[in-house]
């Protein structure tokens, strides 16, 4: 059965800890293609739950959701090719993970540590696809992004920022490391 992702952002809005966790849990089983037809659906109906939120743990829950349905196309060794879904273009994968990005960094300034420590643990998975897939453009141009907002951010904010650009840095080698290692299909 696929997930209705307006059924999804109001168990989010309810705040009820054990329906959201058994969301996350649901969407950690989707493969690699449902997820890519979910997404955008699934963005747009959560991201007004997670504007709307007066409750820290509700803006937390829409990003640890964003977080386990977001496809990471990136992380695959088939990448684009992993997709089972016509419309699946360099592009339209782009697109998803520019949208991701900005949300993240939009979770990165809210006032709630949660949020925050959400946000930025989701950089973890984020910056390791980047380097699987050598999208180092792409990685230093989300870097800048984080520079320009801890620049922005109270000095309390900014600690969570850091760790994402931490793990940006850190996580994101993995992809060069992998071009280095040699191939022994013979």
């Amino acid at each position: 059965m696929t997930p209705d992702p307006e059924a999804i952002a109001e168990t989010l809005a309810a705040a009820d800890a054990d329906e959201t966790n058994g969301v996350i849990d649901d969407l950690s089983g989707l493969d690699v293609t449902a997820q890519f037809r979910l997404y955008d659906d699934l963005f747009d109906a959560c991201r007004p739950v997670f504007e709307d939120a007066a409750d820290g743990y509700v803006r937390q829950s829409v990003v640890r959701t964003l977080r386990e349905a977001y496809p990471g196309v990136e992380r695959h060794p088939e990448g684009h090719d992993a997709l089972d879904v016509e419309d699946a273009s360099r592009a339209a994968i782009a697109d998803q993970r520019e949208r991701y990005v900005s949300f993240l960094l939009d979770a990165l300034d809210d006032p709630d540590g949660r949020v925050r420590i959400s946000a930025a643990d989701a950089f973890d998975l984020l910056a390791v696809g980047l380097g699987m897939a050598d999208l180092t453009d792409e990685r230093d141009r989300i870097a800048e992004r984080l520079e320009t907002l801890v620049a922005s951010q109270p000095e309390k904010r900014q600690q969570h920022t850091e760790q994402a650009r931490e793990s940006l840095e850190r996580l994101g080698v993995s992809g060069l490391l992998s071009g280095a290692l040699p191939d022994d299909r013979s």
